[in-house]
């Protein structure tokens, strides 16, 4: 956690003493998120960065004005932007199967686990690990994501299929990773190893499946639609979380 913005938050607090302490607790944890998101996105690890980053934003008290002005509204939009965003990855995963040529109504159902219970639960509970390092907060979004995926297994006409999860893992890894720039030869990496593992369990370990080479371009070709709609939502959550309050001076 950055110092400076540490002193920023408290700022903010500090102007919202007319709201419950509950309430305030959530306004600080959402400005929190998405500066931390905004600091990412630039690159931003030092001290100085950072101070520069929220030199461009509003000050505290006039920050803190509009916060408790608009607090009521609060919700709804991170609910509608978490909505937004999750559904941009349940449409791509179910319009690739429907192109594959799955039923539409099991397309529907991936869709929607893919897209609500995994992407948008991903984007609506992760505030709560902000704080953590790099890796722990990876660790616990793949944690919540596999659990959130739990429909996902339930998208076949054979029962539940526990190896379904891993693509909702697949997802909050994708996502949690994502939040800031990746070297382009780990983005390359990413769905290949995934592809890998997913033979290695289907075939080898559970034995569900027999191998065939004509269906690894099609494994393949879902895990890297899965990233790309992860990058896209991913990139649409930032443009829609830009609030009034939290643009740079030169622009308010």
């Amino acid at each position: 956690m950055f110092q400076a913005l540490e002193a920023y938050l408290a700022q903010v607090g500090s102007g919202l003493k007319g709201l419950s302490g509950r309430r305030r607790f959530t306004l600080l944890r959402e400005l929190e998120a998405h500066l931390l998101d905004e600091a990412e996105a630039r690159g931003i690890g030092s001290e100085a960065a950072m101070s520069a980053l929220l030199s461009e934003k509003e000050h505290p008290s006039l920050l803190a004005e509009e916060l408790a002005a608009s607090e009521g509204e609060d919700a709804n939009h991170r609910g509608g932007t978490a909505l937004a965003a999750g559904m941009i990855i349940g449409l791509a995963t179910g319009g690739h199967l429907w192109i594959e040529g799955w039923q539409w109504y099991m397309c529907l159902a991936f869709a929607l686990a893919q897209g609500l219970a995994v992407g948008s639960g991903y984007f609506w509970v992760r505030r709560h690990w902000l704080r953590m390092n790099p890796w722990a907060r990876t660790a616990v979004a793949v944690l919540i994501t596999s659990l959130l995926s739990i429909p996902l297994g339930f998208t076949t006409h054979h029962g539940f299929r526990p190896t379904r999860l891993l693509y909702g893992a697949f997802t909050g890894f994708l996502l949690e990773r994502h939040s800031q720039e990746r070297p382009p030869w780990q983005t390359l990496l990413e769905p290949v190893a995934f592809t890998a593992l997913m033979f290695f369990l289907e075939t080898g370990v559970l034995g569900r499946i027999p191998f065939r080479w004509w269906k690894v371009p099609l494994e393949l070709s879902f895990n890297a639609t899965i990233l790309l709609s992860v990058m896209v939502a991913l990139r649409f959550k930032r443009m829609l979380a830009e609030r009034r309050v939290l643009t740079t001076q030169e622009q308010g």
